[in-house]
């Protein structure tokens, strides 16, 4: 099963090192998003993540770095993709979907989409998960299928049997204060969770 770190909404002391050590530890997709930073913040985070790294990551709201940087691409709103002719020069391309009408919509125009939220937040509090999403039947195609909403280590196994190849972490590897291992955690739970499994 694919992991994929999604950053902290706010900046923090060391961030760049951090992402780095994630990195190297085996971290093959970082979605940055920052919605409340400007672009020259979000560019500076980048000049100071090693450049060979970029090519793991995905742009959120300031889309215009993804000419500046070799970046994997980017991720825009379904709306948006749904009513624009098809992004040239982007990369690849990432939505969010929420209920299973936009899952069969995000089929048609995404190389990688979450679905969420399948389990209570662990960062956000009262946002609460629906169980239906994890039982929803993913279109067929190349999409990427990403689970997220309350991923924890603990619940891998769970939405893999559901048919994600993927899973999206976020609060779990910020609060607890060492993400570094929060991480490690993580990758020890998907160890084996591979395409076709039955675990």
């Amino acid at each position: 099963m694919q992991l994929l770190v999604i950053t902290r909404e706010d900046f923090f002391s060391g961030e760049a090192a951090v992402l780095n050590d994630l990195f190297a530890a085996g971290l093959t997709g970082l979605h940055l998003r920052k919605p409340h930073a400007t672009g020259h913040e979000v560019r500076e985070l980048l000049r100071t993540i090693r450049t060979d790294f970029h090519p793991r990551i995905i742009i959120h709201n300031h889309l215009a770095l993804s000419g500046e940087f070799d970046v994997l691409g980017v991720h825009l709103p379904l709306e948006v993709l749904l009513q624009t002719d098809k992004i040239q020069d982007k990369g690849q391309i990432s939505c969010s979907t929420h209920t299973h009408a936009e899952i069969r919509a995000a089929a048609t125009v995404a190389d990688r989409a979450f679905i969420s939220p399948l389990f209570n937040s662990v960062s956000k509090k009262d946002y609460r998960g629906n169980a239906l999403l994890r039982m929803v039947p993913k279109p067929t195609g190349n999409t990427l299928w990403v689970a997220l909403g309350g991923i924890t280590p603990n619940r891998l196994a769970a939405v893999h049997r559901h048919g994600f190849e993927a899973a999206a972490v976020m609060g779990y590897i910020w609060q607890g204060g060492q993400p570094q291992q929060q991480f490690a955690n993580c990758q020890a739970a998907a160890a084996g969770l591979t395409k076709g499994d039955k675990p």
